[in-house]
């Protein structure tokens, strides 16, 4: 679970050096996912849920990889389609995000062991709901920074909620 924590962190905290055309992302979302492909198959026997997106993970890898080049040589800002793949991707990294939340259901109760897997569930909820708004409210500028700045907060909500339920996981398999 810790594999799927450090991807979860790479894969939604974004700092990128823009230099002209081209963008260098700092923390790629590739290596997240590439880390995250490691935590599913390790959380594979609590769940069939974390198998389940094996390989929308192992595509996101590839696809984000393929994106990172793209910015790195600068052709990613001339193809003018950034908003339909940020769509796409943003969706493809819900359904991700959601079975993960839904495996870490399982595994508590496969160990009748609280995980606060419920309140995971009801963070990931929110965050859903706010990436969909940012996306809607692309048109009105100043609502649209109060929900990335909500978003960015409900984004790291949720990771300190993760981060709780891997650690009880880890209690309860020591």
């Amino acid at each position: 679970m810790k594999d799927i924590f450090i991807g979860f962190i790479l894969i939604f905290l974004d700092f990128n050096l823009n230099l002209g055309n081209s963008k260098i992302g700092l923390i790629p979302d590739f290596a997240g996912y590439l880390i995250m492909i490691n935590g599913i198959l390790e959380m594979s026997e609590e769940s069939t849920l974390f198998t389940k997106v094996k390989p929308q993970v192992t595509a996101m890898a590839v696809y984000s990889g393929i994106l990172y080049l793209l910015d790195l040589i600068g052709l990613s800002t001339g193809l003018g389609i950034g908003y339909i793949l940020g769509i796409i991707s943003t969706v493809i990294t819900l359904y991700i995000s959601y079975n993960i939340v839904m495996g870490v259901i399982d595994t508590e109760k496969k160990y009748n062991r609280s995980l606060d897997a419920e309140h995971l569930k009801t963070i990931w909820t929110f965050l859903a709901v706010m990436d969909i708004l940012t996306f809607a409210l692309v048109l009105i500028p100043v609502v649209l920074i109060i929900c990335m700045v909500v978003l960015f907060i409900a984004t790291l909500y949720f990771l300190i909620a993760f981060n709780n339920s891997k650690n009880l996981y880890y209690e309860i398999i020591e």
